[in-house]
């Protein structure tokens, strides 16, 4: 097996993360308008629903761009495309909003049926984007372009894939047990940080492969990009033992945080390959370069505030694996862990941590969505809005609009936490 991965897209999974994108952002905007805006605790049910849908369109995505450069047996692309199609929406109506809003007990065994197949598949595509020949997955021979894949000229190295992939799956992993032990039991998540656990070693993973696929296509030089890679070999690891020792050992959060920021340099080298800083390869750059350069600057510097913004939380508040500012505990409930006795947050709300993690949170997210599409349509932008559509109107459009969905987000959220948010306004 070749030691790089041509990149494209694989149409019809794109399609498969356009919808579960849409069932995340409806289930968000659902907890902002319905709850948030009438000043109600938002359903623990729904914040889960939408982190969960949201941030597995992004992983969908990035299978869909590796998809077309990997030795897949049909069948497995086909499986993939069905689980990706149908487990985000049917876990978060058939088991979420089934078990938690209507009370049907069954939803609770539905969840992992919709939950570990798209898992298991979607780990199966990245060991092979990782370099693994996966029997019966996997087939001999040059890799073919089928119908329904777009191709581009830009190739990257499969160990990009291979660390986030493992440091990743132990999140979910965790998460899993999580949800067996505690969430099936009705218990308290104790210690409460095991959500960071779960969550942050996927998040990271999942930002560092998208900061170096946007040093690929921003066309780095190849030293650039090997310091990269071994920036993410090193951090990730480092993540995933120091957030470990702040679980199990009750240390202090620095333990996680300061592998975190040696993280943090992807995003940096990101945005400064956006804004032209760093020595370029002597390969010849994608069409429309200038614009898709001003987009990804602005996607990476919202990135590098939020991020940070999370360090600050965690230095500052959740310093200790029993303390969490990311949910206000509703009276009588158990979930998700326990708290200081005067807990100081609920969300969205000013001049409180619980604002700053609404931030943190959601357009950190959105800026990685935001990101993830960007690089997509560096790679194939050209080929449809240009060679198959003939209109460059949109795709220009597109680099325009895509940034300023997070940048709205962040205004916003930064604006429900402010003091100073004049009366009536939703979330003061």
């Amino acid at each position: 097996m070749k030691g790089s991965v041509r990149l494209g897209l694989y149409a019809p999974l794109f399609v498969a993360s356009i919808i579960s994108i849409a069932v995340g952002t409806f289930t968000g905007m659902t907890g902002i308008w319905g709850f948030a805006a009438q000043k109600q605790v938002v359903p623990e049910w729904i914040k889960v629903s939408h982190a969960h849908a949201s941030w597995w369109a992004v992983l969908i995505l990035l299978a869909a761009i590796v998809i077309p450069g990997l030795p897949l047996a049909s069948w497995f692309r086909k499986l993939l495309l069905a689980v990706a199609l149908i487990c985000p929406a049917g876990w978060v109506i058939l088991g979420q909003y089934a078990y938690y809003h209507l009370g049907v007990g069954f939803g609770k065994y539905l969840m992992p049926v919709f939950e570990i197949p798209l898992f298991l598949a979607l780990l199966g595509a990245a060991l092979v984007a990782a370099g693994f020949r996966v029997p019966f997955i996997t087939v001999e021979g040059e890799v073919r372009p089928g119908k329904y894949d777009i191709m581009s000229p830009i190739e990257v190295e499969r160990r990009i894939f291979l660390v986030p992939t493992l440091v990743a799956t132990l999140g979910v992993i965790v998460g899993f047990a999580l949800a067996a032990y505690f969430k099936a039991g009705g218990e308290p998540i104790r210690p409460s940080a095991l959500v960071q656990l779960h969550d942050h070693l996927v998040l990271i993973s999942a930002s560092a492969v998208i900061s170096l696929l946007a040093l690929k296509v921003l066309n780095v030089s190849d030293g650039v990009f090997r310091v990269a890679t071994r920036v993410m070999e090193v951090s990730l690891p480092l993540v995933a033992l120091g957030l470990i020792a702040f679980n199990l050992l009750g240390l202090h959060s620095i333990v996680w945080v300061l592998p975190a920021a040696i993280y943090y340099v992807l995003p940096v080298l990101a945005f400064l390959a956006a804004v032209g800083v760093l020595p370029k390869a002597t390969a010849k750059e994608l069409p429309f370069m200038p614009a898709i350069r001003v987009s990804l600057a602005v996607v990476f510097a919202m990135i590098l505030v939020l991020v940070a913004q999370g360090a600050y939380i965690a230095l500052a508040w959740s310093t200790s694996s029993d303390v969490t500012v990311t949910f206000k505990q509703p009276e009588g409930l158990s979930y998700p862990g326990p708290y200081p006795e005067k807990f100081i947050g609920t969300a969205p709300a000013k001049g409180t941590p619980r604002g700053l993690e609404n931030a943190h949170l959601s357009p950190g997210s959105w800026s990685h969505v935001a990101a993830t599409w960007l690089i997509m349509l560096a790679l194939v932008g050209p080929a449809i809005f240009v060679e198959k559509l003939r209109k460059p109107g949109l795709l220009y459009m597109f680099l325009v609009t895509i940034p300023l969905a997070p940048a709205f987000n962040m205004l916003g959220r930064y604006l429900a936490w402010w003091p100073d948010l004049p009366a009536g306004a939703p979330g003061r």
